[in-house]
């Protein structure tokens, strides 16, 4: 029993010393979780301190990031600015460019001179023309390709002070008389462009004339041309309406026309080329409609052909008559109401006789001044007698004409039957074929001329 006390009573005290180690052990442990703790609460502290400071380190570098990016915007808007002013720039530079290169291009186009017409002229200025009519108006003519450069045409404007500006080339076009239809006719054959259908809008007189150039008559037949009525009284109002960019008119002493287009506000230009006393100044107003149409070069080129043509014609008669007593005398005149009209001494009708190898009888003789008498006197020295009427209104025979003028039965040119009147084209064609009526006449003077063996007349028929 006592054996059994001591062994319970030392497994009490193991069993208290146990529990006590194991107290001691526990409080031991706590504490040294406790300065794990704290140990890990220290790094959590610290590495918090960290965090935050990086955070703070971030948060600065991306709001500093963020104001470069706010100046990298604002740069990239700037650059973009600049570069749609440098875009605009550049356009205007282009668009200098181009308008130097029209100005360029309008400066160097083929040019007219004028070398025979006395009353027009054209001059140029760079890439513009400055025109002087048979009115005396000075007309600015600037290229469509530069209406848009205002700088550039006001200068012109204001250094010219032009009574007429038009820009070229023209579109709508009305006309006045057959002589200019028949210039832009031959314009148009020669040049190869396409100028009545396209840009005249109608002619005064139109329905009035016998038309030698049948598609005139067919398009005005069908509407296609206008007829603005009567020359010297014309439907201004129609023509207002029309909206001409250029209207071509002639003039004569005590013509209103000229004033009511010009206070209708109508672009009015005076083409005056009856009144030139050369054939070849007659024919140079092809010149003056070609400007308007910017075909300088063309009209030009084709004067120089005509013209070249025509003295070397001229060079086949001096070989064929060689002294001035050689070469075959013509009156040229015709009788209306007993009034005797004979050409002038300083008419383009003496200018083509000389050319052709003839003499004028009457050359000595002032405009007005042919008589009965004169005739008479000199009748047996007229070798050719050029009755200045067409057979429509005049005598359509020798014996009609000697019926019609007793006094011409005595003129040699008459005995022997040289006699001619002027074909139906002659007044609507003649002027824009200058060559064709010299080769009439030298064909009629020397029908003998090798040159001319094949040659028929175009503006002149003989009576028989």
């Amino acid at each position: 029993m006592v054996s059994t006390s001591r062994i319970l009573g030392a497994g009490v005290i193991i069993a208290i010393a146990i529990s006590i180690l194991s107290t001691v052990y526990m409080i031991s442990a706590v504490k040294s979780l406790g300065e794990s703790i704290n140990s890990v609460r220290s790094d959590i502290n610290s590495l918090s301190q960290s965090i935050s400071q990086n955070i703070s380190r971030i948060s600065s570098t991306v709001e500093n990031s963020l104001a470069s990016i706010r100046y990298l915007n604002t740069s990239i808007r700037s650059i973009e600015a600049n570069l749609i002013d440098l875009n605009g720039s550049v356009a205007n530079i282009n668009r200098s460019i181009a308008s130097l290169s029209e100005i360029l291009s309008a400066s160097s186009e083929p040019r007219v001179s004028v070398k025979y017409a006395r009353l027009f002229q054209v001059t140029y200025d760079g890439p513009v023309k400055i025109v002087r009519d048979a009115e005396g108006q000075t007309i600015l003519l600037i290229p469509k390709s530069l209406s848009s450069q205002k700088v550039l045409t006001d200068m012109y404007i204001s250094k010219y002070s032009p009574q007429l500006v038009i820009y070229t080339p023209v579109e709508r076009v009305i006309l006045m008389s057959a002589t200019q239809v028949a210039m832009l006719v031959r314009l148009e054959e020669e040049c190869r462009i396409d100028l009545i259908n396209k840009t005249v809008l109608g002619i005064m007189w139109g329905k009035m004339y016998t038309w030698y150039i049948p598609r005139i008559a067919s398009m005005l037949e069908r509407g296609l041309l206008k007829d603005f009525g009567w020359a010297d009284n014309p439907n201004v109002e129609e023509m207002v309406a029309s909206k001409p960019d250029l209207v071509v008119i002639y003039t004569y002493a005590g013509s209103p026309i000229f004033r009511s287009l010009k206070a209708a506000g109508l672009p009015v230009v005076v083409d005056n080329e009856y009144l030139e006393q050369s054939l070849l100044g007659r024919f140079e107003w092809i010149k003056f409609l070609a400007v308007f149409y910017n075909l300088d070069g063309c009209a030009e080129s084709i004067f120089n052909r005509v013209e070249n043509l025509i003295y070397s014609l001229r060079s086949s008669v001096v070989n064929a008559a060689p002294t001035e007593t050689q070469r075959p005398m013509i009156a040229w005149f015709s009788v209306f109401r007993g009034r005797i009209y004979a050409a002038s001494p300083s008419s383009y009708v003496v200018d083509a006789i000389n050319l052709a190898g003839g003499r004028y009888a009457f050359i000595d003789i002032p405009y007005g001044a042919v008589s009965q008498e004169i005739i008479i006197a000199r009748s047996s020295s007229i070798d050719v007698l050029i009755y200045s009427t067409s057979k429509d209104y005049g005598p359509k025979s020798i014996e009609e004409l000697v019926k019609a003028v007793p006094f011409t039965a005595d003129l040699k040119a008459v005995k022997e039957k040289k006699v001619y009147v002027f074909a139906p084209t002659y007044w609507q064609l003649g002027t824009a074929y200058p060559e064709d009526i010299l080769r009439d006449l030298m064909k009629i003077l020397y029908p003998g001329l090798q040159d001319l063996r094949d040659w028929s007349l175009k503006f002149f028929e003989k009576l028989e």
